[in-house]
């Protein structure tokens, strides 16, 4: 007797799907896509059809999940900096995500739009991809 297929999760672009898939994969769960070629074909159909599916057997429903609620590791606690090392890290969640943005790229965009060229808006900030906080730059 065979498992009975049950969708674990939905994504609006097949590509999103093949990326949960191959991790799946890689922990040997066997997962099936369903209406792949569908989206593909006509991406405004998405939403109509329910979006792309990943369906996998019923028997490996609870190790299935187990997986995909594994946090990466930049957000796990054991990937907090010590206070010795010169890395830029978040303060507010500790992600090593971080990046510098010497430029408002609002004004700079809006700038180019109206003038034709970008003025460079002087903002000096750091800015952290993982929680969106935003600090100001030690100078």
């Amino acid at each position: 007797m065979t498992d009975q297929l049950i969708t674990i999760a939905t994504f609006s672009h097949p590509i999103e799907a093949h990326i949960l898939k191959t991790k799946l994969e890689s922990e040997e769960i066997e997962c099936f896509i369903a209406d792949e070629n569908t989206v593909t074909m006509n991406w405004l159909y998405s939403n109509a059809i329910g979006g792309v599916k990943l369906q996998i057997k019923k028997s490996d429903f609870k190790r299935a999940m187990a997986i995909i609620q594994d946090k990466p590791a930049s957000k796990s606690p054991q990937n907090k900096l010590d206070k010795n090392n010169n890395e830029p890290y978040c303060p507010k969640c500790n992600s090593l995500n971080v990046c510098y943005e010497k430029f408002s790229r609002r004004f700079a965009f809006a700038s180019w739009i109206l003038l034709g060229f970008p003025l460079p808006f002087i903002k000096r900030k750091w800015k952290c991809s993982e929680c969106g906080y935003e600090w100001k730059a030690k100078k």
